[in-house]
């Protein structure tokens, strides 16, 4: 999300969370240096918005970027991959980065085949047949061997051996549509789950049977009618490192929802994620090792605070996956112009440190006990609608507030501001923005641009000075789903949270 927090309250976060090639702080490196990765922090692949970027599983040694294989750590191309056969939508890589499968073209290129190559020596070395009415947009390699296809028409999965090349086994499902992200394999290769309708199935590989569902979760759990949502809604679906746990990314107009199941394919965890609508990535879902929590597009959130406490900005639309390297280094596209590959470090000591400081209001200019006051500007406008979208924007503003353990209260020492900006020639509407400012000092230490999905509707009422409430809510809906500072530290010693990437 479009947030930054001003350099004189992040001294610390300048050396623990920027690129990690920045990485100077002795504290930082202290948590880092056990890190296999770090003499690669510095690496920089040059992967531009059209680029064709393929990561593995946690801690694959290798990322691809459209034929060139980059070894991460000693930071060069160590393989080219042919121009023919094409590499398609639909790619993977075997998790110590031997293999890599490619479907041969997109979703509406029907029929064409699964290709693997060896990335050691660079050899096509299996080709899995297409079926004319079919594409394929899900495969997993199993064991570092074994590659699972599945058509997106569903019904017949195949399970095929990379070193002798040939069909093993058919695995019947229940459904006869299956799309990207809906289908997963756990780390030891026992189960698969996958959607079917409505549910999640969950079934043993070995034999094919099915061993259960997983619980839906409940819509919306303060209604008085409640239902459950439907499976069909799920973004990305992955099983935990250790293959006790599963997650799932759920996906509805207004808000996305984190689940998480025990073994047993009961709920742990339901944590709404702050995604706009609108925005037009992938919702990308990975584990982080040691259970330290998941990224979700970019979102990290720590397991035990439930919290998201970092957002790596990226560019949008992006659709690659971030990849999970141990549970301090990631790499991807980092930055809404990135056009190369980066290594980030996430500082989980200090993350924790602060997380902990935070519980006591001493500590906060901005956390949990904190009172602050509210403006909100409309241009000077009067009227009864421009009254009511007053009243909905301050109380949609207070709402995130109490989300974190802060209220409204006037003349305080920091204030959240509404304000409307008037046109210019390159905003013809203006533009509204939503600032947290100090000591009324007009600087603000963090700001947010509504985006002209939700704004420009509001924008033009405001001139002709009428708005209608679809206009008001859609306003309001961008504010709920804001992640908003909830923690801006008094002491350097301490990190603001969530931190940020830009």
């Amino acid at each position: 999300m479009p947030f930054s927090v001003r350099i004189s309250l992040i001294a610390c976060l300048a050396t623990l969370l920027l690129p990690a090639m920045s990485l100077h702080s002795t504290q930082c490196f202290a948590q880092l240096e056990k890190s296999p990765w770090i003499e690669a922090a510095d690496i920089r692949i040059p992967a531009d918005k059209k680029a064709q970027i393929t990561t593995g599983p946690p801690g694959c040694p290798v990322v691809i970027v459209n034929h060139d294989v980059w070894h991460v750590k000693s930071k060069r191309v160590v393989q080219t991959l042919p121009q023919s056969p094409e590499i398609g939508d639909f790619r993977c890589l075997s998790a110590n980065g031997m293999y890599f499968a490619a479907y041969g073209g997109s979703h509406f290129d029907k029929g064409r085949s699964v290709n693997v190559w060896n990335l050691v020596s660079g050899e096509l070395v299996a080709t899995v047949p297409g079926q004319s009415r079919y594409s394929y947009p899900v495969m997993k390699i199993m064991y570092n061997r074994y590659l699972l296809v599945a058509p997106d028409g569903g019904e017949t999965l195949v399970i095929w051996d990379l070193q002798e090349n040939r069909r093993t086994r058919d695995i019947k499902v229940r459904t006869t549509r299956i799309e990207e992200g809906q289908l997963t394999v756990s780390p030891d290769g026992k189960y698969l789950a996958l959607v079917e309708g409505d549910r999640v199935s969950v079934l043993t590989l070995a034999d094919g049977r099915y061993a259960g569902n997983l619980a839906a979760p409940i819509k919306d759990p303060t209604a008085r009618f409640q239902s459950t949502l439907g499976a069909n809604s799920i973004e990305d679906l992955e099983f935990s490192p250790d293959g006790q746990e599963m997650a799932a990314i759920y996906s509805s107009f207004d808000v996305q929802r984190l689940i998480v199941w025990d073994g047993s394919g009961q709920i742990k965890h339901d944590i709404p994620v702050n995604i706009p609508y609108g925005r037009f990535n992938e919702y990308s879902l990975a584990w982080l090792p040691d259970g330290k929590g998941w990224i979700v597009d970019g979102n990290v959130i720590h397991r035990e605070s439930r919290k998201i406490t970092a957002q790596i900005k990226r560019p949008q639309r992006e659709s690659d996956q971030i990849a999970v390297l141990d549970p301090y280094f990631v790499l991807g596209r980092f930055g809404e112009d990135a056009d190369v590959i980066t290594m980030i470090a996430i500082p989980w000591e200090e993350v924790e440190r602060s997380l902990e400081a935070m519980k006591t209001p001493e500590n906060c200019i901005v956390g949990p006990g904190v009172k602050a006051s509210l403006l909100v500007y409309m241009r000077g406008e009067s009227g009864e609608s421009i009254e009511k979208a007053r009243t909905q924007i301050g109380d949609a503003i207070v709402q995130q507030l109490r989300q974190y353990g802060m209220s409204y209260a006037a003349d305080q020492d920091i204030t959240f501001r509404f304000n409307v900006e008037p046109a210019s020639l390159e905003h013809r509407l203006g533009q509204a923005k939503l600032a947290l400012l100090r000591d009324g000092n007009n600087d603000p230490i963090w700001e947010h641009t509504f985006s002209p999905s939700s704004s420009n509707g509001f924008l033009d009422g405001l001139n002709k000075k009428q708005l209608n409430d679809a206009e008001i809510r859609s306003l309001a809906r961008e504010i709920a789903q804001l992640q908003i500072p909830y923690f801006i530290p008094r002491a350097p010693e301490y990190l603001p949270l969530p931190l940020v990437v830009e």
